[in-house]
């Protein structure tokens, strides 16, 4: 079995789209277990599905448009993702992450237990800096995925 994968979901170049990239870039940087795996996955689309393959757990993270103040962040199991991701707008790469969890149960593919830990952007434009409450937010942010590679699966 592969390790428990941190995948950080989003754009660089797209301001606070970047927070889950930012977040694995600085994950990337600590002293990890071998247990677990940290990348800076982009935009997977589909490809997250490879990505998510044989693993024990997968947490991801990614901005999230959820109508709450810049800054602010929550924990989603994935089944809240799916079905929010039919009506309202979650990740800004929703269409992706929710396709490539639909197609998996479409196929009967075997997925690992997901969590997502989604950031309310501020501002999505063309820079490659974070906006002041996003960047504040991301101590907590990674203090809380930290927490999650420690606490069992339900």
């Amino acid at each position: 079995m592969k390790p428990i994968l941190i995948l950080g979901l989003g754009n660089l170049l797209q301001g606070d789209d970047g927070i889950g990239c930012r977040i694995a870039q600085a994950l990337e940087a600590r002293e990890l277990p071998n247990t677990v795996e940290v990348l800076d996955a982009g935009t997977p689309g589909i490809g997250l599905l490879n990505l998510l393959e044989g693993r024990m757990r997968a947490i991801l993270v990614d901005a999230a448009e959820m109508n709450l103040a810049p800054g602010a962040w929550r924990r989603f199991e994935a089944q809240a993702v799916t079905l929010t991701g039919a009506k309202e707008r979650f990740s800004l790469h929703r269409t992706g992450v929710v396709n490539a969890l639909a197609l998996a149960r479409e196929l009967n593919l075997a997925v690992p237990p997901i969590v997502f830990f989604g950031v309310q952007p501020a501002r999505v434009e063309w820079s490659e800096e974070l906006s002041p409450p996003v960047q504040a937010a991301l101590p907590q942010v990674i203090a809380a995925v930290l927490q999650e590679v420690t606490a069992q699966p339900t």
